[in-house]
């Protein structure tokens, strides 16, 4: 990056080559924000000062143990071993987290979903709502209480895809119309048991 001059084009060059030597701080920033521009997710490492910079413009920004206390504070997560041989593990345990919350919080949003429509539909048809509060705590322990924790704690090492919030409402989504078209249902043959009894 020395024979790199001020007005050269970084497009280039970020394209053509991956490895780079003698960066000054403000040569490392100019790349990340470059391979940024490009749509690449960019993750920083360094426990220098002269890493700062490029540290705070990385999306994933990452410092050693034994590095500088400006990098460590600038930085999203500090390996405290300092072994990039940690990296491994935190990727695994980041993609269990965020794909085992996803699910939990589809199950969460089924509730959302069937209860807001539920009380819309009955409130529209005037007539009562079809459950009591109790036993609205009974299936939301069952259907929800229960199996997020279980879903909280199984492995899993999918990749993460997708946006969050579209992951979720997909998922979501079809079970709770599911859940209405059933609880309507069963509330209409009631009120005909009930009309021909």
């Amino acid at each position: 990056m020395s024979k790199v001059t001020e007005n050269q084009d970084l497009h280039d060059i970020v394209l053509n080559y991956t490895i780079f030597g003698r960066v000054s701080p403000n040569q490392k920033k100019e790349i990340i924000i470059e391979l940024k521009k490009l749509g690449r997710t960019v993750a920083m490492t360094g426990d220098g000062v002269n890493d700062v910079l490029a540290l705070k413009e990385a999306d994933c920004s990452i410092a050693m143990a034994n590095g500088s206390d400006a990098t460590k504070n600038v930085s999203q997560l500090v390996l405290l071993d300092s072994k990039f041989s940690s990296m491994p593990k935190i990727v695994a345990e980041g993609r269990k987290t965020i794909n085992n919350i996803q699910r939990s919080s589809s199950l969460f949003l089924v509730k959302t979903i069937y209860s807001t429509i539920f009380s819309l539909m009955f409130l529209l048809m005037q007539e009562s709502y079809p459950f009591e509060p109790i036993q609205l705590t009974l299936i939301s322990v069952i259907t929800i209480g229960i199996p997020s924790f279980m879903l909280a704690l199984e492995p899993n090492r999918e990749k993460i895809q997708g946006n969050f919030l579209k992951n979720i409402i997909s998922k979501a989504m079809p079970t709770a119309l599911t859940d209405i078209i059933m609880v309507f249902c069963l509330t209409y043959i009631y009120k005909l048991r009930i009309y021909f009894i």
